[in-house]
C-alpha cells in the first residue's frame, strides 16, 4: 500500500456514521408500531418523493429491476412484444424486458453523451413494439422530449430508466415525470440510496398508478381478494426510513457532486479525453463521472498502481452479453456502443470524497496523458 493509502471508488462509511443515530431511532419507532410492510411510513415517503420530483404518483417497490418489470407490465408489455432500449447500459435495463417475455431491440448510442441516439429509434420500431426505455445514463438526461414525441406518434409507451439520475432535469421537469412512467433504483450508491435494495416507479397517470400498486402486492384489492397476477415487490419501512432522512439533504448532495465534477473537468482540461456533453437546459446530477480516452487501459493501470479505485461502465454492450449473443445482432450495428466500451472509465465521485483524493486522481490521469 502507498503511504497515502487507498482511494476508494465509493465509500458509504462516513455517510452511515453521520446518519445511523437518526436511522436507528426511526427503526425503534417502527418497532413500537409493528408495521414493517406498507402502511403510513410508505405512504409518507411516497408523498415526499412525489413532491420532490413534481409527479402525481410515486409507487415504491423492492428494487430498480422490479420497477422496470412492473412498469412494463403496467403499460401492457408481454410475450410477443418488443421494447427498444440503448445497447450501452447496465444489463438490468434489458433483463426486465426478457422477464416479461418480450424481445429487446437494441439501438446504438450517441457518442457525445452515451445516451440512446434518438435519431435511430424510429427506424428500430417494428409491428410488435410496445415501449421504449431511454436510460438517463450516469445522471445525464437523454433526449427524452424527442423520444416521447416519437412514442406519442406511434402509440408506444415511454418508460424512463432513471436508476442513475434521481433529481436530473430537462428544463424545470425532473426525469421520471416526462414519459409514461419513470423507474428508479435506491441501491446504496445511487444519488438517493437506501442502506439496502429499493426502487420506485413514478407516473402522472391515475390508472397506471393503481395498476402498479396492485402489481407490487399480489394484485390484491383486499384481504384474500386478487384482481391481477402480481408479485411481492414492496419497499420495506426500514429502508423507507433512511430514504426519508436522506431526502432532506439530497439537493445539497447533488450540488456537491456537481462541484466535484466541475473540479475534475477544470483539472483535466486540455488533456486528450472527452466528457459527456450536456444538452442546453438539462441538469446533470453525476451519479457516475465518466471520461473516455483511447488509452483507457493505461489510465486503469495507473489507477491500480496508485491504489485508486475505478470502474468501467460498461466493458460490454448488452448485445455482447451471453443471454443475447444468439440474437441476430452484430457489432457493426452498434459502432458507438462498441467504441465506448473500449474507451470509458469512471472516476471516484461521492459527496463525502476528500478534496485530496481529487488531486491524486487527476495527477494519475495527467501522468498518463501528459
Amino acid at each position: 500500500m502507498s503511504a497515502e493509502g487507498k482511494v476508494s471508488y465509493f465509500d458509504l462509511t462516513e455517510q452511515f456514521s453521520s446518519l445511523k443515530s437518526r436511522w436507528f431511532d426511526e427503526i425503534e419507532q417502527l418497532g413500537t408500531v409493528g408495521n414493517f410492510i406498507l402502511g403510513n411510513a410508505i405512504s409518507e415517503i411516497e408523498s415526499k418523493l412525489a413532491d420532490y420530483l413534481g409527479v402525481k404518483h410515486a409507487i415504491t417497490v423492492s428494487s430498480g429491476t422490479d420497477a422496470l418489470v412492473l412498469a412494463l407490465r403496467a403499460v401492457g408489455v408481454g410475450p410477443g412484444d418488443s421494447v427498444i432500449l440503448p445497447d450501452f447500459t447496465f444489463f438490468a435495463t434489458a433483463e426486465p424486458i426478457s422477464l416479461v417475455g418480450a424481445r429487446p431491440i437494441f439501438v446504438d448510442i450517441h457518442p457525445s453523451d452515451f445516451n440512446i441516439d434518438a435519431a435511430q429509434i424510429e427506424a428500430a420500431i417494428d409491428c410488435d413494439t410496445k415501449a421504449i426505455i431511454p436510460v438517463h445514463l450516469f445522471g445525464l438526461p437523454a433526449k427524452i422530449e424527442d423520444i416521447c414525441e416519437i412514442g406519442k406518434r406511434h402509440g408506444i409507451a415511454v418508460v424512463e430508466d432513471v436508476a442513475q439520475a434521481f433529481g436530473s432535469k430537462v428544463g424545470e421537469r425532473c426525469t421520471g415525470g416526462i414519459g409514461d412512467a419513470g423507474c428508479f433504483s435506491f441501491y446504496p450508491t445511487k444519488i438517493l440510496g437506501a442502506f439496502g435494495d429499493g426502487g420506485m416507479i413514478t407516473t402522472n397517470s391515475d390508472s397506471l398508478a393503481e395498476r402498479l400498486k396492485l402489481l407490487r402486492n399480489h394484485g390484491a384489492t383486499g384481504s384474500n381478494n386478487h384482481e391481477l397476477i402480481g408479485c411481492t415487490s414492496r419497499l420495506n419501512t426500514v429502508q423507507a426510513s433512511i430514504l426519508k432522512i436522506k431526502l432532506e439533504s439530497v439537493q445539497s448532495k447533488i450540488k456537491r457532486r456537481q462541484q466535484i465534477a466541475e473540479e475534475y473537468k477544470q483539472r483535466l482540461q486540455g488533456l486528450d479525453i472527452e466528457f459527456q456533453i450536456q444538452q442546453p437546459g438539462t441538469t446533470h446530477v453525476y451519479n457516475i463521472f465518466t471520461i473516455r480516452s483511447s488509452v483507457r487501459d493505461e489510465i486503469a493501470r495507473a489507477f491500480t498502481l496508485n491504489e485508486i479505485g475505478y470502474q468501467i461502465y460498461y466493458p460490454k454492450p448488452i448485445h455482447m452479453q451471453t443471454p443475447y449473443m444468439n440474437s441476430s445482432y452484430a457489432n457493426e450495428q452498434f459502432p458507438e456502443s462498441v467504441k465506448a466500451s473500449k474507451e470509458v472509465i469512471s472516476l471516484p465521485l461521492y459527496p463525502e470524497m476528500p478534496p485530496s483524493h481529487i488531486e491524486r486522481i487527476c495527477k494519475a490521469v495527467r501522468d498518463v496523458l501528459g
